[in-house]
């Protein structure tokens, strides 16, 4: 509140001086004096206004301004006003509505003084309650933005934090899974290799000498090679994920990153017997259910979604239900339409249910021989 007023106390020195030219008075001294004690003591005030018996000071201020307004020069209450106001208000947030008993003060002004005096002071409590009023609202604004700040800081940190848990436990199971290879390759091919190595040093030290049992020797070393080549090729075909597989995790991926974005659960439940989808199948099913979760997170106000891929008797069925608002008339923007045409294309039926939350039902058909 102090730089705003400062230069209200200026204005009001100004008149006070002006009444000083133009009284006829001879103590002229005396009321320069009681104008420059006056700003002494806000100066002090201004100085110390961080410390809590600065408050006192402006009651003492307002006092001594009561006080010579009686004995000395009435127009020091100029500066009644702006004094009570400071101290009540700092005393009371609400200050600025008890200050108005300063106007009473007008009942012991002379004539001569009083139109100044309620001109100034009213204009002085307009000023103030204006002043204070803007402060209350940059405050509340201020928390608020300090609220906001810190709700932002504590979202970046958890992204960053879920962000660092993912990038980790990748890696983890990256490492887990070349541990893995090299483990069953050294358990499964090691002595197959070392112990063809050590026949092969053998037949050559006995070509000459028996060539017999230097072939055996050798026929012996090739059916070890043609053993491990086939144990190679079946913990390659170990490792190497099915399609389904990693289908089934990229939806996993898509059913996190909707949670950490919305907040919303998401469950997903899946049996075997989808193993046999082709690629065009899944591709369809990955976009469509991406699709359905954007609109999810858009309009459904959920808190619970749930992915469901089953195999019926003729069909499979892939479901995206959530626990929102619902809909009871379907308008089918773009990302349904999409949804809709992509599933025909494939020959499968889209159905749209809006009665209990809503629900995109995907039914596609089952190829022969699957």
């Amino acid at each position: 509140m102090i730089r705003h007023t400062i230069p209200l106390e200026i204005l009001i020195s100004a008149w006070y001086v002006k009444e000083i030219i133009i009284n006829n008075d001879k103590s002229l001294f005396v009321m320069i004096l009681v104008l420059l004690l006056y700003h002494c003591l806000k100066t002090i005030y201004y100085i110390f206004s961080d410390k809590i018996y600065s408050k006192y000071i402006l009651i003492s201020v307002s006092v001594m301004i009561i006080v010579l307004g009686f004995s000395v020069f009435q127009p020091i209450t100029y500066f009644l006003s702006i004094n009570i106001t400071e101290s009540i208000n700092a005393f009371k947030k609400e200050g600025i509505y008890v200050s108005i008993i300063s106007l009473f003060y007008a009942l012991f002004i002379p004539i001569g003084y009083l139109q100044a005096f309620i001109l100034i002071n009213v204009f002085t409590l307009i000023l103030m309650y204006t002043i204070i009023t803007m402060e209350k609202k940059s405050r509340k604004l201020s928390a608020a933005n300090v609220t906001l700040e810190s709700q932002l800081e504590g979202l970046r940190e958890v992204g960053l934090n879920t962000k660092h848990y993912v990038l980790s436990l990748r890696h983890i199971s990256k490492l887990e899974e070349r541990n893995a290879i090299a483990q069953r390759l050294h358990d499964e091919l090691g002595h197959t290799l070392s112990g063809s190595t050590m026949q092969l040093e053998a037949s050559l030290l006995m070509m000459d000498k028996d060539k017999e049992k230097t072939r055996d020797m050798l026929n012996k070393v090739i059916k070890s090679l043609r053993d491990g080549t086939e144990s190679i090729r079946k913990i390659l075909k170990s490792i190497k994920p099915e399609n389904a597989s990693i289908n089934i995790q990229t939806i996993k991926m898509l059913a996190m990153e909707t949670q950490e974005k919305s907040g919303i659960t998401i469950d997903l439940i899946y049996s075997s017997d989808i193993a046999d989808l082709d690629f065009i199948k899944w591709n369809v099913i990955t976009t469509n259910v991406k699709e359905a979760l954007t609109n999810v997170m858009k309009y459904s106000k959920a808190t619970k979604c749930r992915i469901k891929l089953e195999r019926l008797n003729k069909l499979y069925k892939i479901s995206i239900k959530d626990n929102g608002i619902g809909c009871n008339t379907i308008k089918q923007g773009m990302g349904l339409q999409g949804i809709n045409e992509r599933t025909s294309k494939i020959g499968g039926q889209l159905i749209l249910d809006g009665t209990d939350g809503f629900c995109v039902i995907m039914l596609l058909p089952i190829e022969k021989g699957n």
